[in-house]
């Protein structure tokens, strides 16, 4: 049996949101995927901070399947 994890990634459109888990799930590499709205990113940028509205994909999958 192999090891599972969670895979924490953002990002800005709600599309791309659904779009990346759809395909994630679609394709085998993940066996959900949770989709959470409402994140704000507080990070540097070229020097700067930078603070964005972004979502959250919660990535539900094998360490195996982590390359693909």
């Amino acid at each position: 049996m192999s090891e599972r994890v969670v895979v924490l990634s953002t990002v800005a459109r709600a599309e791309d949101a659904e779009r990346i888990a759809a395909a994630l799930v679609e394709r085998g590499l993940a066996a959900c995927v949770n989709v959470v709205p409402g994140v704000v990113s507080v990070y540097r940028w070229k020097g700067a901070v930078q603070r964005e509205k972004e979502l959250l994909l919660v990535i539900k999958t094998r360490a195996e399947r982590l390359p693909e």
